[in-house]
C-alpha cells in the first residue's frame, strides 16, 4: 500500500510538470522590423508609389502588424520636397501624435523613417507638403493577436493528487495497526 501511494504522487507530479513549463514559456510576441519603399510625386501622375513606375493616388495600401517597427524608404520621383506623415487621428493634417518624415526630395538616395506601428486601426499617409487631397494613402495596421490562453491552474491537480496520497497512506497505516491489535488463539 505504501508503494502505491508513493506512485500515485510520482505520477501526480510528473502530471504536474509539464503543465507548469508550458505556463513559464508565454511571453508577448516580438516586434518585427518591416522596410517600406516609397515614392512621391506631385507632378503627373501625382500620388504614391512601391516603385518610379507606379505612381498612384490614392497610394497604395501599406500593411503592417501593430508593435512591427517601420523603415520607410523614401524617395521623390519629381525631385521636389514632400514629407511623409502617419495620420494616426485620420484628421487628414499634421497633429500631435502623428508620425512624420523628415522632408524629402531626392530621386536617387533614400530618406529613412523609422515608425513604431503602436495604434491598430486602418489610418491613413499623405504628403504634408501638398495635402492629403493630392497625396495619400491607406496604412492598415492589424491588431496584435490576444495573448495564448494560460496552459491552466493545475493547483486542483496537484491538492488533489496530495490529498489521495495521504488518505491512502492513512488507509495503509490503519489497517497495518488492525491487523497487529488482532488476538491470538
Amino acid at each position: 500500500m505504501l508503494f502505491a501511494a508513493l506512485g500515485l504522487a510520482v505520477v501526480t507530479s510528473a502530471l504536474a510538470a509539464p503543465v507548469v513549463g508550458a505556463m513559464s514559456s508565454i511571453g508577448p510576441t516580438p516586434e518585427k522590423a518591416v522596410t517600406i519603399t516609397l515614392y512621391a510625386s506631385f507632378a503627373a501622375p501625382a500620388g504614391w508609389g512601391r516603385g518610379p513606375n507606379n505612381i498612384t493616388e490614392p497610394g497604395p495600401t501599406l500593411t503592417v502588424n501593430q508593435g512591427d517597427v517601420v523603415t520607410f524608404e523614401l524617395f521623390a520621383n519629381d525631385s521636389t520636397s514632400h514629407q511623409l506623415i502617419i495620420d494616426v487621428d485620420n484628421s487628414h493634417s499634421n497633429n500631435s501624435g502623428d508620425g512624420w518624415s523628415y522632408p524629402f526630395s531626392s530621386k536617387t538616395t533614400a530618406a529613412t523613417f523609422t515608425y513604431t506601428a503602436n495604434t491598430a486601426g486602418t489610418l491613413t499617409y499623405f504628403c504634408n507638403v501638398h495635402g492629403y487631397n493630392v497625396q495619400h494613402g491607406t496604412f492598415v495596421v492589424n491588431a496584435a493577436p490576444a495573448p495564448p490562453a494560460p496552459a491552466g491552474d493545475n493547483t486542483l491537480l496537484i491538492v488533489g493528487g496530495v490529498i489521495v496520497v495521504v488518505v491512502v497512506i492513512g488507509v495503509a497505516a490503519a489497517a497495518m495497526r488492525m491487523r497487529k491489535k488482532k488476538p491470538g488463539p
